[in-house]
Protein backbone atom coordinates (compact mmCIF):
# COMPACT_ATOMS: atom_id res chain seq x y z
CA UNK A 1 0.00 0.00 0.00
CA UNK A 2 1.40 3.31 -1.04
CA UNK A 3 1.92 6.13 1.03
CA UNK A 4 2.30 9.38 -0.71
CA UNK A 5 -0.16 12.08 -0.62
CA UNK A 6 -3.06 11.70 -2.74
CA UNK A 7 -5.58 13.53 -4.45
CA UNK A 8 -8.88 12.69 -6.16
CA UNK A 9 -9.67 15.13 -9.40
CA UNK A 10 -13.05 14.89 -10.98
CA UNK A 11 -13.89 15.49 -14.29
CA UNK A 12 -9.95 14.97 -14.65
CA UNK A 13 -9.91 13.89 -18.56
CA UNK A 14 -8.32 15.22 -21.37
CA UNK A 15 -10.55 17.06 -23.93
CA UNK A 16 -13.05 14.40 -24.49
CA UNK A 17 -13.08 14.77 -28.54
CA UNK A 18 -9.33 14.81 -29.22
CA UNK A 19 -7.19 14.56 -25.72
CA UNK A 20 -6.41 17.90 -25.64
CA UNK A 21 -6.32 20.73 -23.11
CA UNK A 22 -9.11 20.16 -19.83
CA UNK A 23 -8.80 22.10 -16.73
CA UNK A 24 -9.11 18.84 -15.09
CA UNK A 25 -6.30 17.28 -16.59
CA UNK A 26 -4.15 20.50 -16.37
CA UNK A 27 -5.08 19.99 -12.67
CA UNK A 28 -4.39 16.43 -12.62
CA UNK A 29 -0.75 16.68 -14.16
CA UNK A 30 0.00 19.44 -11.77
CA UNK A 31 -0.79 18.03 -8.54
CA UNK A 32 1.10 14.61 -9.18
CA UNK A 33 4.57 17.00 -10.78
CA UNK A 34 3.86 18.63 -7.23
CA UNK A 35 4.29 14.67 -5.48
CA UNK A 36 0.59 13.50 -5.53
CA UNK A 37 -0.64 9.99 -6.51
CA UNK A 38 -3.52 11.55 -8.36
CA UNK A 39 -7.07 9.32 -8.46
CA UNK A 40 -8.39 10.52 -12.20
CA UNK A 41 -12.14 10.36 -11.65
CA UNK A 42 -14.39 10.72 -15.05
CA UNK A 43 -16.86 9.06 -17.04
CA UNK A 44 -14.97 9.87 -20.23
CA UNK A 45 -12.42 7.39 -21.09
CA UNK A 46 -9.85 10.32 -21.91
CA UNK A 47 -9.42 10.27 -18.45
CA UNK A 48 -6.81 7.14 -19.33
CA UNK A 49 -5.39 9.89 -21.54
CA UNK A 50 -4.30 11.90 -18.59
CA UNK A 51 -2.88 9.25 -16.28
CA UNK A 52 -1.12 8.06 -19.33
CA UNK A 53 0.67 11.60 -19.15
CA UNK A 54 1.48 11.39 -15.61
CA UNK A 55 3.47 8.29 -15.68
CA UNK A 56 4.84 9.77 -18.75
CA UNK A 57 6.23 12.31 -16.84
CA UNK A 58 7.07 9.80 -13.98
CA UNK A 59 4.41 10.54 -11.75
CA UNK A 60 1.48 8.37 -10.04
CA UNK A 61 -2.34 8.21 -10.76
CA UNK A 62 -5.06 5.88 -11.45
CA UNK A 63 -7.97 6.25 -13.63
CA UNK A 64 -11.29 5.66 -12.21
CA UNK A 65 -14.74 6.33 -14.65
CA UNK A 66 -17.43 7.07 -12.42
CA UNK A 67 -20.17 8.89 -12.08
CA UNK A 68 -20.01 11.10 -9.14
CA UNK A 69 -23.72 11.62 -8.96
CA UNK A 70 -24.05 8.32 -8.22
CA UNK A 71 -23.49 7.67 -4.25
CA UNK A 72 -22.44 4.24 -5.03
CA UNK A 73 -20.18 4.79 -7.43
CA UNK A 74 -18.67 7.99 -5.17
CA UNK A 75 -18.27 5.23 -2.22
CA UNK A 76 -16.27 2.95 -4.62
CA UNK A 77 -14.13 5.60 -5.28
CA UNK A 78 -13.18 5.88 -1.45
CA UNK A 79 -12.93 1.80 -0.90
CA UNK A 80 -10.60 1.85 -4.41
CA UNK A 81 -8.42 4.76 -2.57
CA UNK A 82 -8.47 3.15 0.89
CA UNK A 83 -7.01 -0.19 -0.68
CA UNK A 84 -4.47 1.15 -2.91
CA UNK A 85 -3.48 4.03 -1.46
CA UNK A 86 -4.39 3.92 2.41
CA UNK A 87 -5.12 7.99 2.53
CA UNK A 88 -6.53 10.67 1.50
CA UNK A 89 -4.86 14.67 1.56
CA UNK A 90 -6.82 16.55 -1.19
CA UNK A 91 -10.13 16.59 -3.63
CA UNK A 92 -10.16 18.58 -6.11
CA UNK A 93 -14.18 18.47 -7.64
CA UNK A 94 -13.87 19.98 -10.97
CA UNK A 95 -16.48 18.13 -13.19
CA UNK A 96 -18.71 20.16 -14.86
CA UNK A 97 -21.81 19.24 -16.86
CA UNK A 98 -22.16 22.00 -20.29
CA UNK A 99 -25.05 20.99 -22.61
CA UNK A 100 -27.46 23.39 -25.16
CA UNK A 101 -30.36 23.06 -22.87
CA UNK A 102 -28.68 25.02 -19.84
CA UNK A 103 -28.81 28.11 -22.67
CA UNK A 104 -32.12 29.86 -21.05
CA UNK A 105 -33.45 31.74 -18.47
CA UNK A 106 -35.61 30.51 -15.40
CA UNK A 107 -38.73 30.80 -17.33
CA UNK A 108 -37.59 28.98 -20.08
CA UNK A 109 -35.17 25.96 -19.26
CA UNK A 110 -37.21 23.08 -18.58
CA UNK A 111 -37.20 21.73 -15.12
CA UNK A 112 -35.35 18.60 -16.30
CA UNK A 113 -32.59 20.43 -17.79
CA UNK A 114 -32.15 22.47 -14.24
CA UNK A 115 -31.99 19.49 -12.28
CA UNK A 116 -29.58 17.55 -13.95
CA UNK A 117 -27.30 20.38 -14.12
CA UNK A 118 -27.32 20.81 -10.47
CA UNK A 119 -27.12 16.85 -10.12
CA UNK A 120 -23.55 17.25 -11.67
CA UNK A 121 -22.40 20.67 -10.53
CA UNK A 122 -23.48 21.25 -6.66
CA UNK A 123 -24.15 17.68 -6.04
CA UNK A 124 -21.52 16.21 -7.31
CA UNK A 125 -19.50 18.27 -5.77
CA UNK A 126 -21.28 17.85 -2.06
CA UNK A 127 -21.39 13.71 -2.41
CA UNK A 128 -17.38 13.79 -3.18
CA UNK A 129 -16.91 15.89 -0.37
CA UNK A 130 -19.54 14.29 2.05
CA UNK A 131 -17.70 10.62 1.30
CA UNK A 132 -14.01 12.16 0.84
CA UNK A 133 -13.99 13.75 4.32
CA UNK A 134 -14.38 11.16 6.61
CA UNK A 135 -10.80 9.42 4.96
CA UNK A 136 -9.35 12.80 5.05
CA UNK A 137 -9.53 13.82 8.87
CA UNK A 138 -8.16 9.72 8.95
CA UNK A 139 -5.51 10.64 6.96
CA UNK A 140 -4.81 13.83 9.11
CA UNK A 141 -6.45 16.94 7.29
CA UNK A 142 -6.07 17.97 3.50
CA UNK A 143 -7.49 20.02 1.72
CA UNK A 144 -10.83 20.61 -0.70
CA UNK A 145 -10.37 22.63 -4.11
CA UNK A 146 -14.25 23.39 -5.53
CA UNK A 147 -13.91 24.27 -9.12
CA UNK A 148 -16.23 27.03 -9.64
CA UNK A 149 -16.31 30.13 -12.25
CA UNK A 150 -16.71 33.65 -12.58
CA UNK A 151 -20.58 33.24 -13.78
CA UNK A 152 -21.06 32.80 -9.75
CA UNK A 153 -20.67 36.34 -9.19
CA UNK A 154 -21.55 38.43 -12.88
CA UNK A 155 -24.38 36.85 -15.18
CA UNK A 156 -24.32 35.35 -18.81
CA UNK A 157 -27.81 36.15 -19.99
CA UNK A 158 -29.72 33.35 -20.75
CA UNK A 159 -27.14 31.03 -19.02
CA UNK A 160 -29.12 31.01 -15.57
CA UNK A 161 -28.79 27.42 -14.24
CA UNK A 162 -25.11 27.48 -14.36
CA UNK A 163 -24.85 30.45 -12.64
CA UNK A 164 -26.47 29.30 -9.71
CA UNK A 165 -24.96 26.00 -9.18
CA UNK A 166 -21.60 27.94 -9.19
CA UNK A 167 -23.15 30.40 -6.63
CA UNK A 168 -24.09 27.36 -5.03
CA UNK A 169 -20.38 25.97 -4.75
CA UNK A 170 -18.78 28.95 -3.37
CA UNK A 171 -21.42 28.67 -0.91
CA UNK A 172 -20.67 24.91 -0.12
CA UNK A 173 -17.47 25.81 0.08
CA UNK A 174 -17.56 28.41 2.81
CA UNK A 175 -19.55 26.15 4.57
CA UNK A 176 -17.14 23.48 4.65
CA UNK A 177 -14.32 25.92 5.68
CA UNK A 178 -15.74 26.49 8.81
CA UNK A 179 -17.07 23.08 9.83
CA UNK A 180 -13.75 21.39 9.09
CA UNK A 181 -11.52 23.63 9.77
CA UNK A 182 -8.59 23.30 11.23
CA UNK A 183 -7.63 19.72 10.30
CA UNK A 184 -9.44 20.25 6.58
CA UNK A 185 -9.17 23.77 4.36
CA UNK A 186 -12.03 24.84 1.74
CA UNK A 187 -11.35 27.16 -1.05
CA UNK A 188 -12.90 27.41 -4.45
CA UNK A 189 -10.91 28.88 -7.89
CA UNK A 190 -13.16 31.13 -10.04
CA UNK A 191 -11.71 31.20 -13.34
CA UNK A 192 -13.36 33.57 -16.39
CA UNK A 193 -13.08 32.32 -19.87
CA UNK A 194 -10.33 29.33 -20.10
CA UNK A 195 -9.03 28.48 -23.70
CA UNK A 196 -9.81 24.22 -23.77
CA UNK A 197 -9.73 21.95 -26.30
CA UNK A 198 -14.05 20.78 -25.55
CA UNK A 199 -14.98 24.71 -26.33
CA UNK A 200 -12.90 24.99 -29.72
CA UNK A 201 -15.75 22.79 -31.42
CA UNK A 202 -15.24 22.22 -35.27
CA UNK A 203 -13.59 25.99 -35.52
CA UNK A 204 -10.47 25.94 -38.29
CA UNK A 205 -7.62 27.91 -37.00
CA UNK A 206 -8.29 30.91 -38.41
CA UNK A 207 -11.81 30.65 -36.82
CA UNK A 208 -10.56 29.89 -33.67
CA UNK A 209 -7.72 32.91 -33.79
CA UNK A 210 -10.50 35.48 -34.10
CA UNK A 211 -12.71 33.85 -31.46
CA UNK A 212 -9.89 34.02 -28.79
CA UNK A 213 -8.97 37.65 -29.76
CA UNK A 214 -12.66 38.79 -29.54
CA UNK A 215 -12.78 37.23 -26.00
CA UNK A 216 -9.82 38.66 -25.28
CA UNK A 217 -11.03 42.30 -25.88
CA UNK A 218 -13.31 41.65 -23.01
CA UNK A 219 -10.36 40.96 -20.60
CA UNK A 220 -7.72 43.51 -19.06
CA UNK A 221 -4.74 41.30 -19.81
CA UNK A 222 -5.51 41.09 -23.67
CA UNK A 223 -5.63 37.62 -23.94
CA UNK A 224 -7.19 34.53 -22.87
CA UNK A 225 -6.60 31.81 -19.96
CA UNK A 226 -4.20 28.86 -20.31
CA UNK A 227 -5.21 25.69 -18.07
CA UNK A 228 -2.23 25.54 -16.55
CA UNK A 229 -2.72 29.12 -14.65
CA UNK A 230 -6.04 27.45 -13.48
CA UNK A 231 -3.94 24.34 -11.86
CA UNK A 232 -1.13 26.65 -10.49
CA UNK A 233 -3.19 28.14 -8.40
CA UNK A 234 -5.09 24.70 -7.62
CA UNK A 235 -1.36 23.34 -6.58
CA UNK A 236 -0.86 26.15 -4.70
CA UNK A 237 -4.12 25.72 -2.43
CA UNK A 238 -3.38 22.19 -2.17
CA UNK A 239 0.36 22.67 -0.86
CA UNK A 240 1.56 23.81 2.42
CA UNK A 241 2.19 27.07 1.26
CA UNK A 242 -1.51 28.48 1.47
CA UNK A 243 -1.72 27.17 5.17
CA UNK A 244 -3.86 29.72 6.19
CA UNK A 245 -5.98 30.52 3.33
CA UNK A 246 -9.51 29.35 4.09
CA UNK A 247 -12.56 29.92 2.85
CA UNK A 248 -11.87 32.09 -0.11
CA UNK A 249 -12.99 32.67 -3.72
CA UNK A 250 -9.69 33.10 -5.74
CA UNK A 251 -11.05 34.90 -8.94
CA UNK A 252 -8.59 33.65 -11.56
CA UNK A 253 -9.76 35.89 -14.48
CA UNK A 254 -7.16 38.31 -15.45
CA UNK A 255 -9.35 41.20 -13.92
CA UNK A 256 -12.23 40.92 -15.93
CA UNK A 257 -14.65 41.08 -13.01
CA UNK A 258 -13.40 44.64 -11.88
CA UNK A 259 -13.08 46.16 -15.62
CA UNK A 260 -16.11 48.08 -17.32
CA UNK A 261 -15.56 47.46 -20.74
CA UNK A 262 -17.66 50.09 -22.32
CA UNK A 263 -16.31 51.95 -25.09
CA UNK A 264 -16.67 55.47 -25.56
Amino acid sequence: MKKNKTAIVTGGAMGYKTGGTSIGGAISIKLAKEGFSVIVVDLGEMGQRTVDVIKKNGGDGIFLKADVTNTEEVNKIIDTIKSTYGSLHCLVNCVARYSPGMGKNVADISEEEWNKTLEVNLNGYFKMAKYSIPLMLESGGGTIINISSIESQVVLPNFSVYSVSKAAVDALTRTMAVDFAPKIRSNSVVPGFVKIANSENNRTPEQLEKWYSDISKQYPMKRVCEVDEIANIVAFLASDQSSYINGQAIVVDGGKTIADTHEF
